[in-house]
C-alpha cells in the first residue's frame, strides 16, 4: 500500500480521537440520543481526515507538471472558510446562552479543515480549465481532451467528498438539537442549505470553466475544412455531438447540479429532524 493510503489513514484515526474527545466533553452522555450524535461527531472527524488526505492527492494531481498561483486557490478557500468562522462566530455570540454551542462550532470548523483542501483543488481545477488550449499537433489536443475527462470526474468525486461532510454534519446538529432539546428546529435546514450553498460555491465555477474549455477544444479539433456534401456535414455534426457529450459541453447549470447530487442531499437528510419519533 503507498504511503499516501497510510497518511489518509493516521489522518482519519487521529480527527477521529479529537470528535471522540468532544463526544466525550458533552453534558448529555446520560441522554438516550447521546450515542447517536457522538458516532456521528466520530464519523464527521474521520471523514475530514479522509477528505483532506484525498484532497491533497488530488492537489498533487492536478498541479503536477504547472505551477497553480495561490490567489487562485488558497485565497478563495481562505475567505469562505473565514466567512464559515464568521457566521458561526455571529451565531454563537447571539445564541440565548453564548459559547454553550462550541462543541458544534469546532466539529464544523474541523470538517472546514478537511474540506478546504478538496476546495482549494477544485479551485486549482478551474485555473487549469482556464489554462490556453495546445496549439500543436492532433495528438496534443487528443492528449488535452483526455486530461479534461479526467479533471471532470476528479471534480466529481471531489464534490461527492465535500457533500458526505456536509451531510454527516447537518446530521450531526439535528441528533444535537434532539438531545438538547433546542426548539430552534429550523436551524438544521438552514445549515443544510447553507452547506449545500459553500459546496457549489467550488463546484459551480469549475464545472463552468471546464465546460468552456471542452468548447475551445471541439472548435479547436474541427476547425478543418467545411464540408462538400450533406452527409460529410451531418457525420461531422455527428461526430462533434458525441465529442461534446464525452466531454460535458451539452450539460445545463442543472444537469451539472444533478449530476453531483451530493450537494442536494443534505437538504434532504435535514428533513429528517421534521419526522416523527
Amino acid at each position: 500500500m503507498s504511503s499516501s493510503y497510510w497518511r489518509n489513514c493516521l489522518f482519519a484515526v487521529l480527527l477521529g480521537v479529537a470528535g471522540l474527545g468532544i463526544a466525550l466533553s458533552s453534558r448529555y452522555r446520560s441522554d438516550a440520543i447521546w450515542p447517536v450524535w457522538a458516532s456521528l461527531a466520530v464519523s464527521l472527524c474521520s471523514a475530514a481526515g479522509l477528505v483532506g488526505g484525498y484532497g491533497l492527492d488530488a492537489w498533487r494531481s492536478v498541479s503536477h507538471g504547472q505551477q497553480i498561483p495561490l490567489r487562485n486557490t488558497a485565497v478563495p478557500t481562505a475567505l469562505l472558510g473565514i466567512g464559515v468562522l464568521l457566521v458561526l462566530s455571529v451565531g454563537e455570540l447571539s445564541a440565548a446562552r453564548p459559547g454553550s454551542g462550541w462543541r458544534g462550532d469546532l466539529l464544523v470548523a474541523i470538517a472546514c479543515l478537511g474540506g478546504g483542501l478538496a476546495g482549494a483543488t477544485m479551485f486549482g481545477i478551474r485555473h487549469t480549465a482556464n489554462l490556453p488550449l495546445p496549439q500543436g499537433t492532433f495528438e496534443q489536443r487528443e492528449q488535452a481532451v483526455v486530461a479534461l475527462v479526467s479533471l471532470r470526474r476528479l471534480l466529481q468525486r471531489l464534490t461527492t467528498a465535500l457533500g458526505s461532510l456536509v451531510a454527516l454534519s447537518t446530521l450531526a446538529l439535528g441528533a444535537s438539537v434532539l438531545m438538547t432539546k433546542n426548539p430552534a428546529k429550523e436551524l438544521v435546514v438552514v445549515f443544510g442549505a447553507g452547506g449545500s450553498i459553500l459546496v457549489g460555491a467550488f463546484y459551480v465555477p469549475a464545472a463552468a470553466a471546464l465546460r468552456g474549455r471542452g468548447e475551445r477544444l471541439s472548435a479547436a479539433i474541427f476547425v478543418s475544412a467545411a464540408p462538400t456534401t450533406t452527409t460529410e456535414l451531418v457525420e461531422r455534426l455527428e461526430q462533434r455531438s458525441k465529442l461534446e457529450q464525452l466531454m460535458g459541453v451539452d450539460r445545463t447549470a442543472y444537469a451539472e447540479l444533478s449530476t453531483a447530487l451530493p450537494v442536494l442531499s443534505p437538504l434532504i437528510a435535514s428533513a429528517a429532524i421534521f419526522l416523527p419519533k
